[in-house]
């Protein structure tokens, strides 16, 4: 029998494919033109695609991971930034459908929202701890 617990992690693991399947979708051009040919250029513009999925990635699963740990509303604290991410991704895939010259620096886009969900993340968890640690103290205290 499944339970409410399996649903919820199921759901989770599925958000993550589809954000990272989205980073995928977008810069396939980008990778396939830097695979076909050998310039140098083209293998920094792959090298950079690869860190800017692996600094994504990374700070992705740290929002995963804390949704899956915390309570319900700070779980929602934590899942606001991969919305946004979401929605970003599909302005650009859009854009980039529309016009491709449009969001000629997506790579450093998707790469700014990982270093802002870092700083983001890292405030969040301060505050829980600091609301927790009053909690704590409040209860001890009565």
């Amino acid at each position: 029998m499944i339970t409410q617990q399996d649903r919820k992690s199921n759901t989770h693991h599925i958000f993550a494919a589809g954000i990272l399947s989205l980073f995928t979708m977008a810069s396939s051009s980008v990778l396939a033109a830097s695979v076909i040919s050998a310039d140098p250029a083209n293998t920094w513009n792959l090298i950079i695609a690869l860190l800017v999925f692996a600094a994504t990635a990374g700070s992705a699963v740290l929002n995963i991971a804390a949704i899956r740990n915390w309570d319900r509303n700070w779980g929602l604290v934590s899942g606001l930034p991969l919305l946004g991410l979401l929605l970003w991704g599909v302005i650009i895939i859009a854009a980039k459908q529309l016009d491709a010259a449009s969001h000629a620096l997506w790579a450093l886009e998707i790469f700014a929202w990982a270093m802002i969900n870092l700083i983001y993340m890292v405030t969040a968890m301060t505050a829980k701890r600091m609301f927790a640690k009053r909690d704590v103290e409040e209860s001890a205290s009565s």
